[in-house]
């Protein structure tokens, strides 16, 4: 008797599994993969140039950067359907080729408002924000970021929530990486570390990465031993 009972037990299991794949397989009959490359993107062989896209919202809408035939980096914006692509600048980013310089979008929420950073003509970044319609782009700071010519700091966009509060991180004078969370309506900043970031120099420290409605905010940190953890700042 107990051994029918495990031998039962052992073929309902293994049905299991056996049928996990097979529902998987059906739910993923239909789906698709479409290809696209942002207008004036440099498609040159060898080149790491093209089309990066980093956010889509709930609509579908996507945004991200493109490397142009100069590595001159800027904003794209394509429509939930693809029929329609957007190219941007923020103003002040800087267009010397090769350089790396340019505009980089991150995040994108419902209802269309991009966040991002910039890297102007000194080869220091900044935040932005682009009005959903793309009739406003306003540049910002984290407090505390650093702006040294050619040091690469300053203020790293991630994320943003449908009220439109964005996290990310910035880097100080000591290249310390810090993050951030700037209030909806602009008009306030907040800067916090993990506890147990390590504080030393470049590439330690706080990353936020994303932020849901309510304001809580995840992202990593590196330790004082290079190690990366995980983080979750409630609102």
């Amino acid at each position: 008797m107990e051994f029918g009972t495990l031998t039962c037990l052992r073929t309902v299991v293994l049905f299991g599994v056996l049928t996990i794949p097979v529902r998987l397989a059906a739910q993923n009959a239909s789906s698709e993969i479409i290809t696209f490359d942002a207008p004036g993107a440099s498609t040159a062989a060898g080149s790491g140039q093209g089309t990066f896209p980093d956010g889509i919202n709930d609509g579908g809408t996507i945004t991200g950067h493109y490397i142009d035939s100069h590595n001159v980096n800027h904003g794209f914006l394509r429509n939930a359907g693809g029929g329609e692509f957007i190219t941007f600048d923020a103003p002040g980013a800087g267009t010397t080729a090769g350089s790396g310089q340019g505009t980089f979008p991150k995040g994108i929420n419902k209802v269309g408002a991009i966040t991002g950073r910039y890297v102007d003509a000194h080869n220091v970044n900044h935040g932005f924000l682009r009005s959903p319609g793309g009739d406003k782009l306003i540049r910002f700071d984290a407090p505390g970021a650093g702006t040294t010519a050619g040091s690469g700091q300053g203020t790293f966009p991630d994320g943003i929530n449908e009220a439109g509060a964005i996290t990310g991180h910035y880097i100080d004078g000591n290249n310390v990486n810090h993050g951030f969370l700037r209030n909806a309506g602009g008009g306030e900043f907040i800067t916090f570390d993990a506890p147990g970031a390590g504080t030393t120099g470049a590439g330690f420290g706080t990353f936020p990465e994303g932020i849901n409605q309510v304001g809580a905010i995840t992202g990593r940190y590196v330790d004082a031993h290079n190690v990366k953890h995980g983080f979750l700042r409630t609102p």
